[in-house]
């Protein structure tokens, strides 16, 4: 009964006091302001969200479309382009399901691809051809062994060594050989890029290795928007906070004597989630 007459006092001197009357009614539309606030930061977020996945779409689909080209870089050098995909691990469809299987497979990926930010594959063709340096050394009046050997250095990493050797010998008047040997070591330098153009990635990849021809490259990015979605939801779940508090109110003291002014104090707050924005 003591709390209730209490709560009833507190209320009439409320109403009473013009000036705290006001300013509990300027709370109150700031905090139906703050509602309404987070109401269009909600439609905002959803909004973006549809149209983020209707540009991937689209660019999935000039992904799909596009094939390897041939940039002619500053350095002289070439170097092939492609568009990447984009695609989300939470949503995958069948025929995205399929195109990443390969690369589960090849690079022995987890299931859910947990972690995985970026498939990349190419596809690599080399023409060569070469004129190597040949010694001879004679075994005896009717058998040789020569011997062959190129080695070549492009740069940046390229290198290619080549060695060989074979067995020629005279059998009346043929000439034969046998035990034949050839051995080639190469070594490839690939570099590689990932570049937003016009709101797409892009991967690029050139050498300095001659003869050698990228005839494919595969590029899909990962995002995981339900994981993207779930954390932004988390950061506006309501919940308890301590912090200091500053502001002009009812202030109720040790001997129930109700005060009104400014106060200042350290407590513990809640905030419901409409109000986190």
């Amino acid at each position: 009964m003591l709390q209730l007459n209490i709560a009833l006092k507190f209320l009439k001197d409320i109403w009473q006091n013009k000036g705290l009357r006001n300013f509990l009614l300027i709370v109150i539309v700031v905090l139906l302001f703050l509602k309404q606030c987070n109401q269009i930061s909600n439609l905002k977020q959803d909004v973006a969200q549809t149209e983020e996945k209707a540009e991937r779409n689209f660019n999935n689909y000039k992904a799909a479309r596009d094939t390897v080209r041939i940039l002619e870089l500053a350095n002289g050098n070439q170097a092939a382009t492609i568009k990447s995909y984009e695609f989300d691990i939470a949503n995958l469809e069948d025929t995205q399901k399929k195109l990443i299987a390969k690369y589960r497979d090849a690079l022995d990926l987890n299931k859910d691809l947990n972690k995985v930010n970026s498939l990349l594959s190419a596809e690599i063709k080399i023409k060569d051809s070469l004129l190597a340096e040949l010694s001879v050394t004679r075994i005896d009046s009717l058998t040789d062994l020569v011997k062959f050997n190129k080695f070549d250095d492009f740069g940046s990493g390229n290198t290619r060594l080549l060695n060989g050797s074979m067995t020629v010998f005279r059998d009346g008047n043929r000439l034969l050989y046998r035990d034949p040997i050839f051995s080639i070591e190469q070594e490839l330098s690939l570099f590689a890029s990932i570049e937003d153009v016009d709101g797409q990635d892009e991967v690029k990849i050139t050498t300095q290795y001659p003869g050698l021809t990228i005839t494919n490259i595969e590029n899909i990015n990962l995002i995981n928007t339900k994981l993207n979605q779930r954390a932004e939801k988390a950061a506006k779940t309501a919940g308890w906070s301590v912090g200091i508090g500053v502001g002009y109110g009812v202030n109720l003291n040790n001997n129930q004597v109700i005060s009104y002014g400014p106060s200042l104090g350290i407590g513990l707050f809640w905030s419901p989630k409409w109000l986190r924005f």
